[in-house]
């Protein structure tokens, strides 16, 4: 039942936000071809009110191995402790996800493409899979957005997505989305009002504003991070570029119409210091700029070095949210970074 008890907006708030809990949530449906939609306050409660509503006490969840920290505690910790099991496994590998169901078996949550290491999910496969064997698929959709991909018509039951870094255009609000076939979303919202309180009108207002958007932002996103990842490969200083093409996955061209606007790339194991390719995508707090980040620093660092490596998550390894800004500066500062970076590298490994 939705809750009717609302947090009073801030002065300045206009009248336009008034039911803007409700616009945003038939706007996200709209994008994902659904009915309906819920907006809740987290990304990591909404994922758990999802698996806590479509499971049972004594059920089993076969989840992603690429799931992160705090999501992947919640689910290792809190779900246990709630009756339900869960493995992980390469949800890349059919056979993986096969192997691991078993009669207990409800869920299979995986994302549709994995953040940071960029690896796209055959979603048709496993749903026909689940389809056949009486599962759930559930879908993280955060790294790519309905502009991306809608998973429902790919055979999920219900979709996740983080409102960062696509659908609030500007960083205001840290909330979730959750869109999916109609009779499982009131088991949801029963699930979400457990956990307590709500995305307050003023916030989802700020949304709101951000959505229209979206398929314009997208576009821009995806072809300056192609720009970007074409300009990496050909760096002598980086290693590996992540970042998925409908050349590698020709499957894809029926179902997704770009992948986004994220990638991320692994440079010489020589390099130690970031910093100067770090400085390169720092923005100076403008609204739509790229952001860089170290997983092994950030996302990973409570991992073990074994457990990070075992990952792919090396200490080398930058993760960017290619926002939508002049590129072509972007690209040159990455490229004077990468430059000092190899220089210096090669002068006795000097920080660079």
């Amino acid at each position: 039942m939705r809750q009717t008890t609302e947090t009073t907006a801030p002065s300045t708030a206009s009248p336009s936000s008034r039911g803007a809990r409700r616009r945003v949530e038939d706007a996200f449906a709209a994008l994902h071809g659904a009915e309906a939609a819920l907006l809740v306050p987290g990304h990591v409660a909404a994922t758990t009110a999802v698996l806590l509503a479509l499971t049972n006490p004594g059920g089993h969840i076969v989840a992603s191995d690429q799931t992160c920290d705090p999501l992947r505690g919640v689910l290792t910790e809190e779900l246990t402790g709630l009756g339900r099991t869960v493995t992980f496994v390469d949800c890349t590998d059919l056979d993986a996800v096969t192997a691991a169901v078993e009669p207990a078996t409800q869920v299979v949550y995986t994302q549709s493409l994995s953040d940071p290491l960029m690896r796209l999910y055959p979603l048709n496969d496993i749903a026909i899979h689940a389809q056949m064997n009486d599962l759930l698929l559930v879908v993280d959709n955060t790294a790519l957005s309905p502009a991306q991909l809608r998973p429902l018509e790919t055979g999920a039951v219900v979709v996740v997505e983080n409102t960062s870094p696509y659908l609030d255009a500007w960083g205001d609000v840290e909330a979730a989305l959750v869109t999916g076939i109609g009779r499982y979303l009131p088991r949801i919202q029963e699930q979400c009002a457990r956990f307590g309180g709500e995305v307050d009108n003023w916030s989802a207002h700020l949304l709101e504003r951000s959505l229209p958007t979206l398929q314009l932002r997208l576009a821009a996103q995806r072809r300056d991070a192609e720009r970007v990842a074409a300009a990496l490969r050909e760096h002598p200083a980086v290693r590996t570029v992540h970042r998925p093409s409908f050349d590698e996955a020709p499957w894809a061209l029926e179902t997704h119409q770009g992948f986004g606007g994220l990638l991320s790339f692994e440079v010489r194991p020589e390099i130690r210091d970031l910093s100067g390719v770090l400085n390169a995508c720092r923005s100076d707090g403008t609204a739509l700029a790229t952001a860089a980040r170290v997983p092994a620093r950030t996302t990973h660092a409570h991992l073990s070095e074994r457990v990070r490596r075992e990952a792919g998550v090396s200490r080398q390894l930058v993760r960017l949210s290619v926002g939508v800004e002049d590129c072509d500066g972007l690209l040159r500062g990455l490229r004077r970074a990468l430059d000092t970076c190899l220089a210096q590298s090669g002068n006795g490994g000097e920080r660079c």
